[in-house]
């Protein structure tokens, strides 16, 4: 039981109040027409008004202005967005209103992300977002499984890739920065009466900061469009991209996030030498068939084919000791490959003041993993070796996902519009554990809904509310350990004003809003989320998965964009988040060797004994290890801060010049469940200059041409961009400070480049 606290009354009754005073229009008038902008495939409208939900639209071109290298750049300018950012790339798990899974890099992230209208399944820490081939990104937060369908906990970032006539010309682009950063693209595109296309080379490279952190990345991509009649049209959409990665930059403890912050002597991450193919089709019919009616239809299939090294040894076959210095040295060869595959169809019309559209999908995804071991070790120094070649997994899954979902509006009176949303999926998921040949299956039938209203109390001020709902479906290797096992669900309320106002001289944008996420039996381990199986040595104590968690997240967003003026303009986010859980009572914590003998309490780590081949021994924290409880329930979900804000500056000295200045904070947070560690403060300074001017190109062809400069932490601040603490990873019976797994920020970094258009 979770009883609901006084925010939902007061929630509910604030939006019920302010919708019912106005009363409904009189059957005489003529209200006007109501349109519907939901979709699942494409998002092509902008406006957010009616919409009962805090969206936000950055364009490409502003996505462009950023020069970003990883995702979180741009999105750190929406109030509620924050990341895991794990060394430089594309090692990111977005969060939204502070909902994440919690545990590693590779997990669901309770966020949909949405390219080109399909969910794609992020892993192994990785977003794989072409950030040189972005049309438009929206962000909705709040319960999002309504369009989504699972993992849309608390929200979407829906990405449309580039199509259109607006790409046709050749654009020649070269950047270069710190740390060997380099980065060319080429673009040449055509439009003509009924076709338009393009297609895009894109290639990054980074030495970077850290030891042994290397990125490439090769991209081809492009979009074809042929236009049927005056009002439908077929695109295709295709990418094809190479990445590598190596380790992620992380090294033990504060003592070594001061002295060596790059990793030169820590040498070893928990995985290292990402390998990754990317492949992705979509075909996109769409036909306007009325003034206010629109079929869509997409087929996509995305494959992502990784391979990676992953568990750095502690000892070699013969149980000697293993350093840090001897960075090859990993447990494990993992091979992935997965494929999704699908078809959406959506169809919606304008009644008057009535509007629907109705949407069905059917996908399905198939996961093919193998882990081998890389070379000969132990688990600690006397026990049994473990031999290169063994095979420790090998499986391969599918699930299939049936799907009907719609949409419906209704504008009560001229200023009141109500919305409606549902959603049904049926989940089929299917297992083969090749190791052990058996077969697994499950089946899921999950609802999900949003009610919300957009109240116009003048022509620039309106009110909104909803109520909406999402989950996230148990995986199959969480329901071997317990069939009875339940999606985990969120309940999101929010409360929000949309208001045209001008702010000290500037006419400005505000978006403001009030929230509650309520996250319902939260799957997680009944002992915690970083214990191995050796737990389950203790009296009474069985390792599995259970609906046994709870979180909630409480809080306030606030965004401000200006218009231009006195040669001027702002952007200003501001988000207050309490993000807790509610119920986590059980949680062990691992001291000593987490793979080691157990034993029964912390002393035992340095005076018990147990026996081995070569007679009895006494423990030592390498050699065993004690399980130690904790009740986390009421502990502040960790890496969520209470303060975040970012405030953008741009001075636009002449027509020609913009010079931007970012001030971005992010508040203290804990590090651990436990909340014993805490990841400190920070406050970056970030400057950025662009120059664009008309230029003659080669042969006299009249282009645009665009010089930029950029200059990140100008104040060289080597704050920590993330912090985990999970156990005593250096097996000395002790869990602190010199525990955590730490990415230290690269500090002061630099880039600049030239863009020619013509």
């Amino acid at each position: 039981m979770h009883p609901k606290p006084f925010h939902y009354n007061a929630l509910i009754s604030a939006l019920l109040l302010s919708f019912t005073q106005f009363g409904y229009a009189d059957d005489s008038s003529e209200l006007s027409k109501v349109t519907i902008s939901s979709s699942t495939i494409e998002d092509r409208f902008e406006s957010d008004a009616d919409i009962p939900a805090s969206t936000t639209v950055i364009s490409g071109e502003a996505v462009e202005a950023k020069h970003a290298t990883n995702i979180i750049e741009v999105l750190r300018s929406i109030p509620g967005v924050t990341a895991d950012l794990a060394g430089e790339g594309d090692g990111i798990k977005i969060k939204i209103r502070g909902v994440d899974n919690q545990r590693y890099m590779g997990e669901k992230p309770g966020v949909a992300i949405v390219i080109d209208g399909v969910p794609v399944f992020e892993r192994t820490g990785k977003v794989n977002i072409d950030l040189d081939n972005i049309e438009s990104i929206r962000v909705v937060k709040g319960g999002a499984s309504y369009l989504f369908g699972e993992d849309a906990l608390a929200g979407a970032v829906i990405i449309t890739t580039k199509r259109g006539a607006a790409h046709a010309g050749v654009t020649l682009e070269a950047d270069l920065g710190s740390y060997g950063y380099t980065r060319t693209l080429v673009k040449a595109g055509v439009a003509e009466e009924d076709f338009a296309g393009h297609v895009q080379v894109t290639d990054r490279h980074n030495d970077g900061f850290y030891a042994l952190s290397q990125r490439d990345a090769e991209a081809v991509s492009g979009a074809l469009e042929y236009y049927l009649n005056d009002h439908s049209e077929l695109t295709f959409g295709f990418e094809d991209a190479q990445r590598f990665r190596d380790r992620d930059g992380s090294v033990r403890g504060v003592t070594a996030a001061e002295e060596d912050p790059e990793g030169e002597e820590a040498g070893r991450g928990y995985t290292r030498m990402f390998n990754v193919d990317l492949s992705r089709l979509n075909l996109t019919y769409s036909n306007d068939f009325s003034d206010s009616g629109n079929f869509m239809a997409v087929a996509y299939q995305y494959k992502d084919i990784t391979d990676f090294w992953s568990a750095p040894i502690k000892y070699d076959g013969d149980g000697n000791p293993v350093g840090d210095d001897q960075v090859d040295m990993y447990a494990n060869l993992n091979d992935y490959e997965q494929v999704q595959r699908g078809l959406k169809l959506e169809l919606r019309d304008s009644f008057g003041e009535f509007a629907l559209m109705g949407g069905v999908e059917l996908k399905k995804n198939t996961f093919d993993e193998q882990t081998t071991v890389k070379e000969d070790y132990r688990t600690y120094s006397r026990g049994e070796t473990i031999t290169a070649g063994t095979i420790k997994s090998d499986s391969y899954r599918e699930e299939i996902t049936k799907a009907v979902y719609g949409e419906a509006k209704f504008r009560a009176t001229e200023n009141t519009t109500l919305t409606g949303n549902y959603r049904f999926d049926r989940i089929e998921l299917d297992g083969h554990d090749r190791l052990e040949d058996s077969y697994d299956s499950n089946e899921f039938n999950v609802h999900s809904w949003r009610f919300g209203a957009d109240q116009n109390l003048s022509e620039k001020t309106s009110l909104y509310g909803a109520v909406s709902t999402g989950f996230r479906a148990p995986s199959l290797s969480e329901l071997s350990t317990n069939a009875d096992l339940e999606p985990e669900t969120t309940f999101n309320y929010e409360l929000g004003l949309r208001s045209e106002l001008n702010l000290f001289g500037w006419n400005t944008h505000m978006n403001s809003s009030v929230f509650y996420i309520d996250r319902r039996d939260f799957i997680t381990n009944s002992t915690g989320q970083y214990v191995n199986s050796n737990v389950d040595q203790l009296d009474d104590v069985e390792s599995y998965y259970d609906n046994i968690g709870q979180t909630t997240s409480k809080g306030f967003e606030l965004a401000l964009q200006t218009e231009k003026k006195h040669n001027f303009s702002f952007d200003f986010a501001y988000t207050y988040l309490i993000s807790k859980f509610g119920s986590y009572d059980d949680f062990y914590l691992a001291l000593g060797n987490p793979y080691g003998v157990v034993v029964n309490s912390e002393e035992e780590l340095t005076t018990g004994t147990y026996t081995t081949r070569a007679g009895t021994q006494t423990c030592t924290p390498d050699d065993c290890v004690y399980f130690k409880p904790y009740d986390n329930s009421g502990n502040y979900v960790p890496r969520t801060p209470q303060h975040m804000a970012n405030l953008r500056i741009n001075w636009y000295p002449t027509s020609k010049v913009t010079f931007t200045t970012e001030i971005d904070y992010r508040g203290e947070s804990y590090a651990d469940e436990i909340n014993q560690e805490k990841m400190p403060a920070r406050t970056l300074l970030n400057l950025g200059l662009e120059y664009q001017t008309k230029a003659q190109i080669v042969g006299g062809t009249q282009g645009l041409m665009t010089l930029f400069l950029k200059v990140d932490n100008v104040f060289n601040d080597q704050f920590y961009s993330i912090v985990r603490g999970t156990y005593d990873s250096n097996s000395d019976g002790v869990y602190d400070a010199e525990d955590l797994s730490i990415n230290v920020d690269p500090g002061r970094v630099w880039m600049a480049g030239l863009k020619v258009k013509f």
